[in-house]
């Protein structure tokens, strides 16, 4: 093999190509295909992982680290554009978020290698149904919590204006047996002096001695 003139030109045309990659993988001269199908198998239980956390396998070593920084930085992107599109109303697929990150290049799939890109399984699928109703759930049940949450503090509310109209028309009350029974003794003064001055005295003095002798009896009692 290595007297044949056409593979070295290949060899060392693969060797400057890789010199030229901003974000170096860790596969060596590995398919990718079959990486991803045995990571699947050992790690995912028989589900290929998807293009980002596949991207992260072959661009990330628990011992080396990172590849490069892009390579970083281009994992860390698709995460936080994944995150974001799960909330809209049409979230981005995987494909559609990676080739956004990594761009798009005729027969060459970023991070899977040369080739068409290959069918989802009837795993991944299955599980991107799961998520999707589980995701839908999530909102509906989140949507009825706020639903109820407000009706409760409308109820709050209310009860809370209702005790301040009480509030209100019992003070109002309150003032109005107040100010009449201020009127009904001034009424009373002005009869008593107008009528008979010195009988209006005697019942004042009455009064007074009533009084009096109600507080000696009290006191008189308690010795």
């Amino acid at each position: 093999m290595w007297a044949n003139l056409e593979h070295k030109r290949r060899c060392e045309i693969n060797k400057v190509n890789r010199t030229k990659l901003k974000s170096n993988h860790f596969m060596g001269s590995r398919a990718f295909v079959t990486a991803r199908a045995e990571i699947g198998v050992n790690e995912h239980g028989g589900v290929e992982p998807n293009r980002i956390e596949f991207y992260k396998s072959t661009h990330y070593s628990s011992e080396k680290g990172w590849s490069s920084p892009e390579a970083e930085t281009n994992y860390n992107k698709m995460r936080d554009l994944r995150a974001r599109s799960v909330s809209e109303e049409n979230p981005m697929t995987i494909d559609e978020i990676v080739d956004n990150i990594l761009g798009t290049r005729s027969g060459y799939i970023k991070g899977l290698g040369y080739g068409p890109k290959p069918n989802t399984t009837t795993a991944t699928k299955r599980r991107t149904v799961e998520l999707e109703d589980a995701l839908r759930r999530a909102k509906e049940d989140a949507a009825t919590a706020q639903h109820d949450l407000q009706e409760h503090l409308n109820v709050a509310e209310t009860e809370v204006a209702n005790q301040q109209i009480q509030i209100q028309t019992l003070t109002s009350e309150l003032g109005t047996l107040r100010a009449r029974q201020e009127e009904i003794l001034n009424e009373m003064k002005c009869h008593f002096i107008g009528s008979s001055p010195s009988r209006y005295m005697k019942v004042t003095i009455g009064s007074r001695l009533i009084a009096s002798e109600v507080s000696l009896h009290s006191s008189t009692s308690q010795s």
